[in-house]
Parts: C-alpha cells; structure tokens; sequence
C-alpha cells in the first residue's frame, strides 16, 4: 500500500526534528513576528500553535504574555518542543482534527504548517471551530515559483536532468492559498470575516556549497524527489541547482529570498 501524504509529511518531521532549530527554522523564524502581529497576540490569551514544531512560536507567544498549547502531528517534534521546559503545553495530535472542544482558543495561529497538511481547508475549519467568537486566526504560507527562486529553480534542475515522477503519494496544491483571491475565499467559507492578506520576506542565509544539505534536511518532497534521481542524474541536478542559485550569493553565503504571504481573519 502507498504511503499516504499525511504519513509522510508526519515521519519526514519525526526524522528532521533534531535538526530543525538549525536548518528548517532558518527561514520559518521570519514567519513569527508577523504572524504574532496580525493575530493581535497579547497577554491573557489562550493561543493554540498549529504544527507547532519544535516550540519556537511558543517562545515568542509567551513573551508577549499568551496562555500557549501547542500541537503537531510529530511526535519527535513534540518531544523536541517538551524537553525546552517552556511555559507551555505541547502534545500530539492532528491539525484536519484538533482534539479540543469548539469555542476554547482567544488565537489560533500556523506558521507554515498549512504547507504539509493533507487538507488545508479542514485544518483551517478546525481552527475556526475551535476559536471564539471574535477570535482571530493567522497562517503563513510560501509563495510559488512563479516569484520564489527556490521553488523554481528546484524542480526545472529535476525536470531537466531526472525525472519528477517517484511515486510521491497525490497532496494538495502546494501553493494554492498563496493565491490571495484564494485563501481569503476558504477563510470566508469558514467563517472568518476582515481577512487580511500581506506579504512577507524571509531570507535563506546558507553557505552555497552546502545548499543541496539544506534541501534535504529542510524540506519533505523535494527531498524524496532529490532522493529518488539516479546518481548520474543526482549530480546533474546537484550542479544545476548550484550553478543557477550562485546569483544570489555573496562570498560564498546565500541570501535568498524566499516570498511567502500571511493570512489572517476574525471568526465570526
């Protein structure tokens, strides 16, 4: 039997939580603040952290005074945001069906945890089931190649040296809601009214040398695709992606823009 999108994204995680404070967060981190900022985050609120990861939202979430919970469907990741002892709450448990009573959460928030889900919609009905009246939910979410080098320059490596069917399991759209007409559709169709979409810039800071390490430590299918090319194909494509992100490199470190938009609604 195929493994299903949702299992694979849940044993990539489990496999990269160890080293996700120094790879994946590289680029998630610029995704906190903002986030934080159009949730109206302060003191008092209860906040619940979807695809928490290993607790860095949660940091930032309690310094502004937040009663956080946090949940993730990695349980390493869970294990990972446990054992820094923070103020919080952190257990296993599924975004498509959080395992919490309707109308508890203040704020509900997802820092690029939408990207992996193998539902974006219901993920953000559970939110808004979850949420109060009057709450507010804020996503952040990546922006496609049309605009993002790295999303471009990936798969046209792949495409022009190996192959990009490797029989990953069928998942949604990666870059659906970074469509603003889109994901403020979805919000409307669950419940949340004055949604606000605005852009965001992170950066990929990575030594150019070592930028194929980040790729696959740092992302899910991209990784398994990279994984799957034949080894005189892999090195083709290792070169290419190389070769075509020098551009954006500076003394032999990356700066890399990596466009995303962030999301936010009040539940009605």
């Amino acid at each position: 039997m195929q493994q299903t999108f949702k299992a694979l994204e849940q044993q990539s995680w489990n496999e990269r939580a160890a080293t996700y404070d120094a790879v994946s967060s590289r680029i998630t981190n610029f995704g906190i603040a903002p986030l934080l900022d159009v949730a109206g985050v302060g003191p008092g609120q209860k906040l619940l952290d979807v695809c928490c990861g290993t607790g860095l939202v949660a940091v930032r979430a309690l310094d502004r005074g937040a009663d956080v919970v946090g949940i993730d469907i990695s349980e390493e990741m869970v294990a990972a945001a446990t054992a820094k002892r923070l103020r919080a709450t952190f257990r296993t448990g599924d975004a498509e069906a959080l395992p919490f009573p309707d109308a508890v959460f203040d704020r509900v928030i997802c820092n690029f945890g939408l990207f992996h889900v193998a539902e974006p919609d219901r993920a953000i009905a559970e939110a808004a089931r979850v949420l109060r009246h009057g709450g507010r939910y804020a996503f952040t979410t990546w922006c496609g190649p049309e605009v993002s080098p790295l999303f471009r320059i990936i798969p046209a490596a792949i495409q022009a040296y190996g192959v990009m069917d490797v029989g990953l399991p069928p998942g949604p759209p990666p870059f659906r809601l970074a469509d603003r007409a889109e994901s403020t559709r979805v919000m409307m169709a669950n419940r949340f009214m004055d949604v606000v979409t605005s852009n965001m810039t992170a950066f990929l800071e990575w030594p150019l040398a070592s930028v194929i390490e980040f790729i696959e430590q740092g992302t899910v299918r991209a990784a398994v695709i990279l994984r799957a090319q034949r080894p005189e194909a892999r090195a083709l494509i290792d070169s290419d992606i190389k070769a075509k992100l020098a551009p954006y490199a500076v003394d032999g470190v990356l700066r890399l823009p990596m466009p995303a938009i962030v999301v936010s609604g009040t539940r009605t």
